[in-house]
């Protein structure tokens, strides 16, 4: 399995603080039968700056840490830009981390509402050939309010969106829960992904949110989101699922 969104490398921003507890964490995942990770630490936030140079090379040394350790994992590099009116200035300088080294941009929104950049940043990515991707749009109350709007989104600007395991098994309350259900019985998300953060009560959740899904969706669609992941991590296209 794959894993297209962690905070797994230490020291970066509030995911595991040391070695030892990213090495936990990587246990943890493998465990699950995780045996993918891609690393999306928080860029760009009033706390948290982690430009993609630096995050490859925590990246590299991560993975020679679970070598060492005989953990059998990998981690690619990504990031979870908070979006800001900064994203022309953070694209040219080289700072955003796409998804695997691929076109794809993991993207979070302000919790509280859609920000006014957002429409005019989907039109720049569309333009730089960059494609966002929703971290947990389950928990934006703007899309909580009317998650049909996300469908325009995914139309004009080929945005996809990401459903976390944590939300699905009701970690952030029963509107999230209720909201990522509905996006996910509509076809509207494209990809599964943690946010595990610790081994604590932020961890992966793999198994439960998978079977959230399957129960709601049936298999095919899971194996789909699965799919995606699998596309992602080979530079591959993630296709629209709903009709």
């Amino acid at each position: 399995m794959i894993d297209t969104h962690c905070h797994i490398i230490q020291g970066v921003d509030d995911g595991p603080a040391t070695i030892e507890g990213a090495l936990r964490m990587a246990s943890t995942a493998v465990r699950e039968g995780i045996d993918t990770i891609i690393a999306t630490p928080h860029h760009a936030t009033k706390r948290y700056s982690n430009p993609a140079r630096k995050i490859q090379k925590r990246v590299a040394a991560l993975n020679s840490r679970l070598k060492k350790n005989s953990i059998p994992l990998k981690i690619l590099p990504g990031q979870e830009f908070r979006l800001t009116e900064s994203y022309r200035s953070e694209h040219r300088a080289g700072r955003l981390q796409t998804l695997a080294g691929t076109s794809y941009l993991l993207v979070e929104l302000p919790s509280r509402g859609i920000p006014e950049c957002f429409h005019s940043f989907l039109a720049y990515a569309k333009q730089q050939g960059i494609h966002p991707v929703i971290a947990h749009p389950e928990r934006n109350l703007d899309i909580i309010k009317n998650p049909d709007q996300v469908l325009e989104w995914i139309n004009q600007y080929g945005v996809r969106l990401q459903v976390t395991t944590q939300s699905l098994i009701g970690l952030f309350g029963e509107e999230v829960h209720k909201t990522a259900s509905y996006l996910c019985r509509q076809r509207f998300i494209h990809l599964i992904g943690s946010d595990a953060h610790n081994t604590l009560r932020r961890r992966f959740y793999t198994n439960e949110g998978y079977e959230v899904v399957n129960r709601l969706c049936g298999s095919s669609y899971l194996q789909s989101l699965q799919h995606h992941a699998a596309q992602l991590i080979r530079g591959g296209k993630i296709g629209n699922l709903h009709t």
